[in-house]
Parts: structure tokens; sequence; C-alpha cells
């Protein structure tokens, strides 16, 4: 197979899918849309091959009757200009906690290499009364099947079968997905693989299941049919598989029939390397790659956060891999490709790797509404999200600079209208300006916000800097359409002593408009607060990091999993069900195991959240028969709700 450049669309789930997991429109769409944006090969989200194995929110390849559906995704790449692979996959023990979500969990076995759950059982008892005083963190945590030598035997054909319909639908590849802690990576890994015949034990009886199961697939779909294996280049967990052992199996796959290997990283429990955040640099997993080319003659695809070009461009360059794949940067821009080639660098939509796409599908009502992105607010609605001229234009004054606002002002002026923007600060962004003053962290936010300055300009929006608005200078304006969009400020806590001058808000330190001593206490354990507690930490500051509530609550898991390993990493205190009670000159009282506890320290950093700015509201809604209410001023959340809902009304008036 040959693709017409080394980029590759990683496989990423869409929950666009009927209810037997088969192929919605909207969801070829969506991959045609990438194919048309340039992209070499597109890896489809996966599939999984047994009715028995079938889990929430994948598509389904086990049965004939989804080769129709599955075609239409692969005509509509070929249409586009792409070639396109499936990739198929059995979750094995994750099956205990995803069948919960199934309408028939009774019918969902979920088999293993061995039965050990998700988390470790507890071999030896601290308190040596035969089990933990509080076991709570047990409850679902069952323990899968193990697999007879039948159900391998099964498994096997299954795999085989599911490639055979990937190709009968018309792609031109399928992958086998080994890695990310899920069936054929348990068997690779002597974490989850206790067993003692011959697909346990020793590195190459580990590695038996997948060759076995790429032997069996090159037999089905014929030897000139390209087989690509997924699979983890480290668990990144202790007593999980590492590279040093992928090394010896790569070789294996290879001899089994394998044309290509994509390696990735992760078991369940370190899933922050499988999805790395804004807080680890461009190309985490690249090592992983480079190593893995060390010792096979196929090509090797490296992936993990690699959508700066210059990044991605030097990994082939160096010989580290030989395609480089991408995932989240391609929902964020689906024309990442063309932009690239055409020497348009400024013109991407860059992800900025917030995880406000998994956050989302975190809630499980939003799974029935598809993925979202934070900076594309097009995702899995590219047909029908086009800017088209407004056949009644309109004056429209937008009030407030951040995401939200800038986004419906730059598609309002798109669609002919025409837009005044006003903002009380000398800059734009919102929100979104802050979190640019985070370089070391935050390195590619600037971009989107440049991004959508330049689209402001390029609209023709008017915009008017450093003015406080009221009802009488929106008047004076004459409008047809008012929008308000002036976000939220920091919330206070109801305690005593919180106005002293010890006491600061995270975000004036972030904008350096504070300085705090060397001893800080950092109140609130969500994002804010684990985020600076990091920042001062790496400036040489003791830090106590407390939280009335969890510690990460809220907070999207693999952003959560990095924060806490880096906080623990510097020293800093975590105290969680900590509550502040009171807030003296010299540090502050808490309640701590419904005890007083007292934290001496030289500032107390307040991170307790948002409160809306929405004081105009009232008064705006008299003074014109259109209005509307955007982003956190409604009610404070993320990025990705402040430009969907910027992008939904500019496309609408």
């Amino acid at each position: 197979m040959e693709t017409k450049n080394r980029i590759v669309m990683s496989p990423m789930v869409t929950l666009s899918h009927g209810p037997e997991g088969e192929i919605l429109d909207n969801t070829v769409n969506y991959y045609a849309e990438r194919a048309e944006g340039g992209v070499g090969l597109i890896i489809c989200q996966s599939g999984t091959i047994m009715r028995e194995s079938r889990a929430p929110d994948r598509a389904s390849v086990y049965d004939d009757r989804f080769i129709p559906g599955l075609k239409h995704i692969a005509d509509a790449v070929h249409n586009s200009g792409g070639k396109a692979a499936f990739q198929i996959v059995h979750h094995g023990r994750l099956l205990t906690e995803f069948r919960k979500r199934m309408a028939h969990p009774e019918e969902i076995r979920p088999l293993a290499p061995s039965p050990i759950p998700r988390l470790l059982r507890v071999v030896e008892i601290p308190n040596g009364e035969g089990e933990y005083a509080d076991a709570s963190w047990m409850k679902g945590n069952d323990p899968p099947i193990e697999a007879t030598r039948e159900d391998i035997h099964r498994i096997i054909q299954a795999f085989a079968e599911a490639a055979r319909r990937i190709r009968d639908a018309g792609f031109d590849a399928v992958e086998i997905h080994a890695g990310h802690g899920y069936l054929i990576s348990q068997f690779l890994s002597p974490l989850a693989n206790k067993r003692t015949d011959e697909y346990g034990g020793t590195t190459e009886n580990r590695a038996r299941l997948a060759c076995e199961i790429v032997e069996a697939v090159k037999g089905k779909v014929g030897r000139d049919f390209p087989v690509i294996l997924r699979f983890s280049g480290s668990d990144f967990m202790p007593g999980g598989i590492d590279i040093q052992e992928c090394k010896q199996q790569a070789p294996l796959f290879v001899e089994a029939g394998v044309d290509a290997l994509d390696v990735s990283a992760s078991e369940r429990g370190s899933t922050h390397w499988q999805y790395p955040c804004f807080l680890f640099p461009q190309g985490p997993l690249v090592s992983l790659a480079a190593e893995i080319k060390k010792v096979v003659k196929v090509p090797v695809i490296a992936v993990g956060k690699l959508s700066d070009p210059k990044v991605a461009n030097q990994t082939i360059a160096e010989g580290k891999a030989d395609f480089v794949a991408l995932g989240r940067g391609l929902l964020a821009d689906p024309h990442w490709a063309n932009k690239v080639r055409q020497g348009k660098l400024d013109d991407i939509r860059h992800c900025i790797y917030c995880l406000n796409c998994f956050e989302w599908i975190a809630v499980p009502e939003n799974r029935k509404k598809g993925l979202r992105c934070a900076v594309n607010p097009a995702l899995l609605r590219e047909r029908e999200f086009t800017i088209k001229p407004a056949l009644d234009r309109k004056k429209v004054v937008v009030i407030g600079g951040g995401p939200a606002g800038m986004e419906a002002a730059r598609a309002l002026a798109e669609r002919c209208h025409s837009v005044i923007l006003f903002e009380q600060n000398p800059y734009l962004g919102g929100q979104l300006h802050i979190a640019c003053q985070q370089p070391q962290k935050k390195q590619d936010y600037p971009k989107i916000l440049l991004l959508q300055e330049r689209g402001l300009h390029k609209a023709g929006v008017e915009v008017k800097l450093g003015i406080r608005v009221d009802s009488a200078l929106v008047a004076g304006q004459e409008p047809d359409v008012v929008i308000l969009a002036t976000g939220a400020s920091p919330a206070q806590l109801a305690v005593r002593g919180v106005d002293g001058p010890n006491v600061v808000q995270a975000i004036d330190v972030i904008l350096g408009d504070v300085t705090t001593g060397n001893n800080v206490v950092v109140v609130g354990g969500r994002c804010l607060g684990m985020e600076i507690s990091d920042q001062l930490a790496d400036e040489g500051k003791r830090v106590n990091l407390i939280s009335r509530r969890a510690i990460g609550r809220g907070v999207e898991r693999n952003v959560y999993l990095t924060l806490r390993e880096r906080l623990i990493e510097k020293g800093v205190h975590l105290y969680p069900h900590c509550p502040v009670v009171e807030i003296r000159e010299n540090g502050l009282y808490a309640v701590l195991d419904r005890e007083l506890l007292f934290f001496e320290t030289d500032t107390v950093i307040l991170a307790v959240g948002f409160r809306s700015e929405n004081s105009l509201s009232e008064e705006l809604k008299g003074c014109v028969e259109e209005y509307y209410q955007i982003g956190d001023c409604l009610q404070p959340r993320n990025l990705m709700h402040a430009i969907r809902e910027g992008a939904d009304v500019g496309c609408l008036i």
C-alpha cells in the first residue's frame, strides 16, 4: 500500500454509532473531511470483534451485517483521496467495567489472561483483620474470567473474521489493537498475565497470542493485505511491560506477518501517557518508536502529541519513525495536512491538549451527543456547519472579547453582518489570555488566541478595547442584536479573614500582578489549584494544597493523573476534605479529620472557582429585541462551551 504522505490519523472513539455499533452518516462525513484535509492514511476507530466482547460507544465488526456501513467509510475516504484502515479490538478485563453501561450486561464475557482485576487485589492486609477498614475502593473491581484454550482459539478466529470484514468493506488495511491495557496487551504484559501455560511466563510466551492472531488474520485476508499492529512501547507501570521487553517482542510480531508497527504507550492505570495533555512536551513517545525502529525493518508509526509540524517533520527526518500519527490534532483541524503542505502554518487551528474532549464524554448523558472538541465546534457536524451569508444583515454588538465573544463576532462578520466587539481590558482573550501566561505548561494556547484575533481582523470586526460597557453605550450604537459574553471572575471564600493582605487570587499570581511568600497555602483542589501549586513548587516554594472536597474533583482524569504525579514528585502536601474556617495574618485554620489544624503560611492563594459576570444582563434585555448570552457569563465552564456557543450563535443570527 502506498500513501501520498507520511501522515496517519490515529484511531479515536467518536461516540457516533447506532445502538448496536453500526456506522452513522456523521461518522462517514467526519472521516471524509479529514481525507479531504490531506491525511495519507486514516486508521478508523476500533471495532469490537465478538458480540460477547462488545463495549459501549464502540463500532462493531463482529457480524457481516456491519459491512455495508463500514463500506460507506472506506468509499468516502477513497473518494476524498485518502487510504483507509480500520482497527479491531477485544477489551479483555476492561469489560468488567464497561458492561455496567450495557443494556444486557449478562451477555458480556470479560475474558483476560489471568483473573486479575483492573485494580490489583490486596495480598497483605494492613490492619490484620482480613480486609481494609475501608474497602469501598474495591467496589466494582471485579476479577475477569481467565481465558481457556478454547476461549483463546475463539478470540483468534474472531480477530481473523473481523479483519476479513474490513477487507470486504473495501478498506486498504487493518490494524490490530494490542496496546493500552486491552486484551492482547494484557497477555503481553507481566502485570496482567500470570499464566503458567504456553501463553504466559516468558517474554516470548506472552507474545504468543498476538503472533497467532496476526498469523490467523494474514491467513484470512491474504498475504498482500496490510496488517498493522498497535502496541504499547511501555505500560509506564511498575511491574508492567517496558521498552526493553517490547524490543524483544516486536521482531516476533514481524515474523508472524505484521507489515507495520504503531507504537503507543500506557496501560489502563497510566492513560495519561496514551493521551498526553498540555503538561507534556511535544512528542513524548517518539523515543519508544525510535527504539522499536532499531530492531525491525517494517515501517514504524510514532504517535502522541505530534501536531507541531516541525516536531513531526523532525521525527521523520531524524529516522526515529517512518510515519507520524495525529489524533486530537486532526479533531481540532481536519485540514492540518493540507495547511502544512501549503505552508499555511498560521492558519492551523491547533489542538491545545486541554482534554476537554475527554472531560465531555466522561459525563454519561453527553455520550449520546457524540465527541466534541474545545477549539473545533464543527466536529462531527462537518457538512451542516458551514458559514453562509445572512439573508437579513444586521448590526450586532458583542460585549466581551473572550473566546466566546471572539468566535461569535468572527462568524457573524464572515456572514456579512456588521459587528462591533467591546472589551473592557486592554487585551483580548479573557480566561484564554490568562492561560497564555503559563507558557511552560500551555505552550499551544497562544496559537488559538492568535488565530481568533487574526480571524476578527480578516472578517472585518470592529474591535474596541479598554471600554467598560453600560446600557447607555449599547443604546447609542442602535444595534439590531446584542450578545453578552462578559465571562466570569474569581470566586471568594465565605470565611473570616478572606479580605486580608496575605490573601490573593490564583489568576493574579499567574498574571504576575501579585507576589507570594516562600511558604504558601493554595485553597482549592480543582485544576487551577493543582496547576498553581505545580507552578509555585517549580519556583522552589513550600506548597500545601488544601481542598474542602477531593483533590482533582471535576478535573479530566488524564490531566489529574499528570498533575497528581507532578505534585507528589515535587513534594507538595495534599489535604483533601479539609475545609478552611478562618484566615489569619500568619496562616489559616482548616478542619482535618474533624479537628482544627493551623497552617502557618506567608500567602494564601485562592483557587475556589469562578462566578459569572452578568450584571448587565437585566439592563440589556430591554434595550434590544434580539439578545443572547453565551460563554461563562451564562455559567462558568470550559473553553469548549465558550467557543461552541460563540460559533452556534454566530451561525444562528
